[in-house]
């Protein structure tokens, strides 16, 4: 039988294999509104290339609230507290760019909750709540 070590281990691999997963299954689907599939313009791998582009900042911050859901916190931490969304981020694959992770009153959690994922030109919002909730949009916070 595993150590409890190895088990949060397997568990914390097993949560990156499917936020890494589902960071391709953003990227690899979209349409626009209209309901249209192909793409528009003179260049179809030019349409494609934005797609991927756009999706993938909100595709990274969705593997992020993945596993920062999927850690096994401990009674006195929170999702919100500083270590917690930091080792998160670390164990996210290709070192993303994430901004806003700030504790200026020096409690030990974020100050507003409100954290950026940055994917080449693009942005996506992490915003987690007090009570642990967190919830992803597209755009900076």
């Amino acid at each position: 039988m595993a150590s409890d070590g190895r088990l949060l281990g397997l568990r914390r691999w097993s949560v990156l294999a499917v936020a890494a997963l589902m960071v391709g299954g953003v990227v690899g689907c979209g349409d626009d509104d209209s309901g249209r599939t192909e793409p528009r313009g003179d260049d179809p791998d030019d349409n494609v290339g934005e797609q991927v582009e756009s999706m993938t900042a909100r595709g990274v911050a969705e593997a992020l609230r993945v596993v920062m859901e999927a850690d096994d916190l401990g009674p006195d931490q929170n999702q919100r507290d500083i270590d917690v969304i930091q080792e998160s981020v670390d164990d996210l694959p290709g070192r993303p760019d994430v901004t806003g992770i700030e504790d200026e009153d020096g409690d030990g959690r974020d100050d507003d909750g409100f954290v950026d994922v940055h994917v080449n030109d693009e942005v996506a919002c992490l915003s987690i709540a007090t009570n642990g909730d967190i919830d992803v949009t597209g755009g900076a916070c």
